[in-house]
């Protein structure tokens, strides 16, 4: 397994150089990954601006904000409403593949060989992104924490990253990973926060850390952790 991840990291790279601009699609149309990225601004006659998402026109413009709040302004004070191109890159549509790589380290409390294992930690992590603060993602992982010392042990996860500030370039995000199998017969978790920034609308870097919790029943030991990685996510 540990000589497939250099290939992946190109992958990674390649995904994100060669996937298209979701600029027009057919004549002048923006394509709808494009169209995501413009909001509507409404500009009241006191100076104010709201961007978010025109729900109603007429006397009444309701316009709704980001974190989900309405805000409402009768149409007297509406001066200008336009759509205006985001700054950030929203994720909803794409496919992703990320390589992330690190260090783990957890406290063996039970087993042939307790007290403390550590030593790189490698995932290559393959998302979709269906409605942009939740993105589930499937890992096929590396992990130092097993019976052997200087070995890695292969573990696979499902889980989901939630995206605290889906619309913007910086996204800081909690990652939940739940052990479903491993060469140890492994079950366990992984949770905690993390930062992705998207550097253009197809690659993003970053980092995440957490707790990790592991059980294994071949041979029988329980452990807890802590794990730390860097991240480069390609999307199309």
């Amino acid at each position: 397994m540990r000589s497939l991840h250099l290939p992946l990291i190109l992958v990674v790279l390649a995904l994100a150089a060669s996937a298209p601009p979701a600029h027009a699609s057919a004549g002048n149309q923006l394509s709808k990954r494009t169209q995501l990225r413009y909001e509507d601004v409404l500009t009241t006659r006191d100076g104010s601006r709201w961007r978010g998402k025109i729900i109603q026109k007429g006397d009444l413009y309701r316009i709704r904000l980001a974190d989900k709040s309405e805000v409402a302004v009768p149409k007297e004070q509406v001066m200008s409403v336009t759509r205006e191109l985001q700054t950030g890159y929203p994720h909803p549509g794409q496919w992703g593949v990320s390589v992330n790589a690190g260090v783990e380290i957890a406290i063996m409390v039970s087993g042939p060989n307790s007290g403390a294992q550590f030593g790189p930690l490698v995932e290559t992590t393959f998302t979709h992104n269906f409605g942009g603060a939740f993105e589930p993602e499937l890992t096929v992982i590396e992990s130092p924490l097993g019976p052997t010392d200087g070995s890695l042990n292969f573990q696979l996860a499902a889980g989901v990253r939630y995206y605290l500030a889906p619309k913007s370039r910086a996204k800081p995000f909690t990652s939940t990973q739940v052990i479903l199998y491993g060469s140890h017969a492994d079950l366990g978790l992984r949770t905690g926060p993390g930062m992705l920034y998207d550097v253009t609308p197809n690659l993003g870097i970053g980092f995440v850390q957490g707790v990790t919790l592991i059980s294994q029943t071949n041979p029988s030991a329980f452990g807890v952790g802590y794990h730390a990685m860097l991240s480069a996510q390609g999307r199309f």
